[in-house]
């Protein structure tokens, strides 16, 4: 919903906070794997690098090897940048000319 405007992430801390809720009581431990992708989802789009060490984690532990990949890709870039550089012109962001390499190589995250 509201793809490609600031106002898809309006809600995203509260998304992050059900799951902090979720992990902090074990919810997580009781449904089902193939559901444990859409519970952590939201902690895969966190700026915050704490959320991302915590995603690494909990992917760890689950198993679900096909997510290991794209987590580490995106716990990878806010570690190296504190945020996402697709996320900066939607933001009102400026690029950092490492940003704007980063954005013009083939690693890139593309939406």
């Amino acid at each position: 919903m509201f793809h490609g405007t600031a106002e898809s992430f309006a809600t995203e801390s509260v998304a992050i906070d059900v799951v902090l809720h979720a992990i902090e009581y074990g919810f997580d431990q009781e449904i089902a794997l193939n559901q444990i992708t859409y519970l952590y989802m939201p902690l895969t789009y966190s700026e915050n690098i704490k959320h991302q060490h915590l995603l690494v984690e909990k992917y760890s532990q689950t198993g679900l090897d096909h997510n290991i990949k794209f987590t580490h890709h995106h716990h990878d870039i806010i570690k190296r940048f504190g945020r996402f550089p697709h996320r900066n012109a939607i933001a009102g962001r400026k690029s950092t000319s490492d940003e704007i390499g980063y954005l013009n190589s083939v690693d890139a995250f593309k939406s």
